[in-house]
């Protein structure tokens, strides 16, 4: 293992970086990171679906899960964060390489009154706790309910933290113990307009103490 020296490195204090120099540096560096894209819908019934990268599992008892939502650079809400506020519901699709820019697209700032579902022709499929649709190339799909809402920072960003109510696994991914991780393809996010897949695999058995 190389280990690093201090004139190796190039340092920053928290203070003297502005935010966008902040989130350049923590979204190149916390990598990779899985990938929730999100359906939702808002009480008239439209359909959102939008990709989002600062999201993981938090808890497994029960099982739930977080997604930071920045606002708008205008300070406005984002469509899914505003549904998922209004509803209390929302799915997160797990996106295979082969609906990368489908799901690419759907990140694009589009009109609130404009579903993303429809325009990019996103194929939906009903779910059965919720009532925002899943999206049917996902192999795997997590139904939630909102749980709690935690503002962050400087109020730019908002942690909403959710209680998975159902989760749907294709059977080409789930052979009734076990996932595997491979055949469901996942897109990973990296920093700036990168994405990735999976790789290389490194299996490690778990250690114990020596």
């Amino acid at each position: 293992m190389k280990s690093f020296q201090p004139q190796d490195m190039t340092s920053f204090a928290a203070v003297d970086i502005d935010g966008s120099m902040a989130y350049k540096l923590v979204s190149g560096l916390v990598v990779p990171r899985p990938v929730a894209w999100i359906s939702s819908q808002n009480e008239a019934g439209l359909v959102n679906v939008a990709p989002f990268s600062s999201f993981n599992y938090v808890a497994h008892s029960p099982a739930m899960l977080a997604v930071n939502i920045a606002l708008q650079d205008d300070g406005t809400l984002k469509d899914t964060a505003r549904n998922i506020r209004e509803t209390g519901e929302f799915v997160v699709n797990i996106t295979p390489t082969s609906a990368l820019d489908a799901m690419n697209q759907s990140s694009a700032e589009y009109p609130a009154d404009v579903s993303e579902a429809r325009v990019l022709d996103i194929p939906l499929m009903p779910s059965t706790q919720v009532r925002p649709p899943r999206v049917a190339v996902s192999p795997a799909q997590m139904e939630c309910r909102l749980t709690q809402i935690v503002p962050l920072g400087t109020g730019i960003n908002t942690l909403y933290i959710a209680e998975i109510v159902a989760f749907h696994v294709a059977n080409t991914v789930y052979d009734g113990r076990h996932i595997d991780s491979v055949a469901l393809d996942p897109v990973a996010r990296l920093g700036g307009p990168f994405y990735a897949s999976l790789g290389e695999i490194h299996k490690r058995p778990r250690p114990k103490a020596v």
